[in-house]
């Protein structure tokens, strides 16, 4: 229905405006497709979590990086693939695509979520238990997720305290008892996104410090596809879409959980400024214009499904 959704789009535009919006779909609309999505999801690991578990066993073995085949061949690599563990950061991590697409791992090892009960953690040692008697560790751990925006989801600070999915996970693994014996050592966590914009980057990588600081673990993070600062369109950008955001604007999607990005959301939450659209919703980081969702006066191109909904 995407024709005659533009069209309708296009209509609550003046005459004169609807080239420019018109052009702006035409030239600056970034979709990502299922396939797309599939597809990151099939090389999160071969091509960027594997290649850095093999630099971790050349390290262990002594060996230079660039000798693949032989750190392939030595026990270390074999050990740290199999006892690093898998956790999707939200259903959006395709968990089931990441599973089929790397039979090298076991499903034993690959997690849907990370707010597991204290038995299925225990579970979780028994099995590395079995794998190696004298060291049932994770060896590394990977958070998957599809999309980072802004970042802020994944670690902010509020109040001087830091909140967001990466440091509820590593509280989880300091504090619990069940969780802090699988981790002994403390092993490298790293953040596999599918997506992420260049804001997002910075964001996260800026925290990486802190992290460490406060939870003794290092925190790495991987973008199968990343998002340039040059397709955003920014507050105070001189594209002439940027009129129409401004002209085109209801505050009904203020809320208190968008005044955590520090702005409106007319150029999206965070100021983000993305024209992009995933196949399965709109994210809030894109431009106004593409998803609002409540407004009587302003009418989206796409539909957004907002997992913070408002109270009727």
């Amino acid at each position: 229905r995407f024709v005659e959704s533009l069209g309708a789009w296009l209509e609550q535009f003046e005459a004169e405006e609807r080239p420019i919006a018109y052009e702006f779909i035409r030239s600056h609309l970034i979709f990502l497709s299922e396939a797309e999505m599939a597809h990151f999801a099939a090389i999160a690991y071969p091509d960027f979590v594997r290649p850095r578990l093999l630099s971790l066993a050349a390290s262990m073995e002594s060996l230079p990086p660039y000798r693949v085949a032989e750190v392939i061949r030595r026990p270390k690599f074999a050990h740290l693939q199999a006892s690093t563990l898998f956790f999707g950061l939200s259903d959006g991590a395709r968990i089931d695509q990441f599973r089929r697409s790397n039979r090298e791992l076991s499903h034993e090892q690959i997690l849907p979520n990370y707010e597991l009960s204290p038995e299925r953690v225990r579970d979780l040692q028994l099995w590395l238990t079995q794998h190696d008697p004298h060291n049932p560790v994770a060896g590394a751990i990977v958070l998957v997720d599809d999309f980072a925006g802004s970042g802020l989801s994944y670690v902010r600070e509020e109040a001087g305290v830091l909140k967001g999915k990466i440091v509820k996970f590593l509280q989880r693994l300091v504090s619990g008892e069940e969780w802090t014996a699988l981790t002994q050592g403390n092993p490298p966590v790293f953040v596999a996104l599918y997506a992420a914009t260049e804001q997002a980057i910075e964001h996260i990588e800026g925290y990486r410090e802190r992290l460490l600081s406060e939870f003794s673990i290092s925190v790495e993070l991987m973008v199968v596809q990343i998002l340039r600062h040059e397709m955003c369109i920014k507050r105070g950008s001189a594209a002439p879409f940027s009129g129409l955001v401004e002209k085109y604007y209801d505050p009904v999607e203020e809320t208190d959980h968008t005044a955590l990005g520090g702005s409106d959301v007319k150029y999206g939450f965070a100021g983000c400024g993305l024209p992009l659209i995933l196949h399965h919703n709109t994210p809030n980081n894109s431009l106004f214009l593409l998803w609002v969702e409540n407004s009587e006066v302003v009418r989206p191109l796409f539909q957004r499904f907002s997992r913070h909904r408002r109270e009727s």
